[in-house]
């Protein structure tokens, strides 16, 4: 009886902790009338306060520590992690920007056409603060379509 009552326990505490994802919406109004330069010096701002930095293709895992140069250029934005390893992401290559939520941390996805597995987000910026990952999202979502 004291066995399946600290089971029945575990079970609960076990659930009630774990992280499900939760959709966030993007207001692509809030960007529609923003100028390229404007997107893009915002962009240079906020996108190095992400905390980590996923990348299916090649596949990579990057602290902030780990990301020695941003470059957001007109087309495209790179990240420098060591070496002369460089990863880019073309905007005119966005497909879509999706915003989740999951625990703590806010994940702004970005599909691209070049990422063989469509389901797949080819990027993904993990922020904690939610207004930042949003305004990441949106401003991506702007640039895919200049």
């Amino acid at each position: 009886m004291r066995a399946l009552a600290l089971f029945s326990m575990a079970l609960v505490v076990t659930l009630l902790s774990c992280k499900t994802k939760k959709p966030v919406t993007l207001d692509r109004n809030e960007t529609e009338g923003l100028p390229q330069a404007a997107a893009l010096q915002k962009l240079r701002e906020l996108l190095p306060t992400a905390e980590f930095v996923y990348c299916t293709a090649p596949k990579v895992t990057l602290k902030q520590a780990e990301i020695s140069t941003w470059s957001i250029e007109n087309d495209a934005l790179g990240l420098e992690h060591g070496k002369g390893n460089t990863l880019k992401l073309s905007f005119g290559d966005i497909s879509d920007v999706k915003l989740d939520m999951s625990g703590k941390y806010f994940y702004v996805k970005v599909f691209t056409l070049v990422q063989t597995e469509r389901e797949k987000p080819h990027f993904e910026f993990l922020f904690r603060i939610e207004d930042r990952a949003k305004q990441v999202g949106e401003l991506l979502l702007s640039l895919k379509k200049k």
